[in-house]
């Protein structure tokens, strides 16, 4: 089974094809329809769509995208990337390493019901059996209840991603002070080490009871760092796309970067078709996203026909 992933715009041009009933989306439509029925796809919705058509203010037009994102996905969802996601590929790393690397991420990643969605791993704190907890998160994590509380009242969020954007712009400008690109790259991705995957490689190292060398070493060379990055396929993908995006001072950054980013990251890293807008599809072709994790990444509507076929 492939997964697809489509940015808020392949959503917005599916529906519309769908619901014309004729044209090339429609077809399009209609091939993803039969496989996803066939079992032979699967389209999957992530936060990012879902935060970006709650800011349709038309409450009939976003029902009716809704409703259609919910039949063509059958409430599958991809989980957002956070801290578990980068703790997660970090512990498969490691247990890579020690020859027990049959650890099944992809479950995890891509799941039916509103918890997925919403990057949470429910659990149920009454006191009763565990057949019953079972059946309470099956019912949380219902198709039909995630349709009603997708359905519910909007509120849009839009003004805390611009908030978020102005944080990035003001983070790039002070970290991105080197004229020397090369040597900006190299600090950038140091201070990402530092930041986002030391601490927790620290904690796994105590945990698991391993020497400090286990995974790096002082004899390691670019090339070396460079292969253990890849290696944590969400972590590595959001870097290498960030970094492209920040290379541009002529274009401060905006909210949609940052739908476009997270959306991003998660697609390209754990899906095997990603269909988005051209600029941050070209961030991950230049980063070799596509090449790496095996990904079919394009913005063309006949890469996406022949991807489906």
């Amino acid at each position: 089974m492939k997964d697809i992933y489509l940015d808020q715009n392949g959503w917005i041009y599916l529906a519309r094809g769908w619901q014309n009933g004729k044209g090339e989306w429609y077809e399009i439509a209609s091939k993803i329809k039969k496989e996803v029925d066939k079992g032979n796809l699967r389209v999957v919705i992530s936060l990012v769509n879902i935060l970006e058509v709650r800011r349709i203010s038309n409450k009939e037009r976003r029902e009716k995208l809704i409703n259609f994102m919910m039949d063509l996905s059958k409430g599958y969802s991809i989980f957002p990337f956070n801290d578990w996601v980068i703790e997660s590929e970090i512990f498969i790393l490691f247990q890579n390493k020690i020859g027990q690397g049959n650890i099944d991420i992809k479950s995890r990643i891509i799941n039916q019901g509103i918890s997925n969605l919403l990057g949470a791993h429910p659990t149920i704190q009454e006191d009763v059996s565990e057949e019953k907890k079972e059946e309470m998160i099956k019912k949380v994590n219902s198709v039909e209840t995630m349709r009603l509380l997708l359905l519910s009242e909007r509120k849009d969020l839009s003004s805390s991603f611009i908030k978020e954007a102005e944080r990035f712009e003001e983070a790039r400008r002070k970290e991105r002070t080197m004229k020397d690109k090369t040597m900006q790259y190299k600090v950038v991705m140091a201070n990402y080490f530092r930041g986002m995957i030391f601490p927790k490689m620290e904690i796994i190292h105590k945990n698991m009871n391993l020497p400090n060398d286990f995974l790096i070493n002082e004899n390691m060379d670019e090339k070396d760092w460079i292969n253990l990055f890849q290696q944590l396929p969400a972590t590595y993908s959001y870097f290498s796309l960030a970094d492209r995006r920040d290379r541009d001072f002529n274009k401060k950054i905006e909210d949609n970067d940052l739908y476009d980013l997270f959306g991003f990251t998660m697609g390209v890293s754990y899906c095997d078709i990603f269909f988005g807008e051209k600029r941050f599809v070209d961030f991950a072709r230049k980063s070799k996203l596509d090449e790496i994790y095996g990904t079919i990444i394009t913005s063309s509507l006949s890469e996406l026909k022949k991807a489906i076929s």
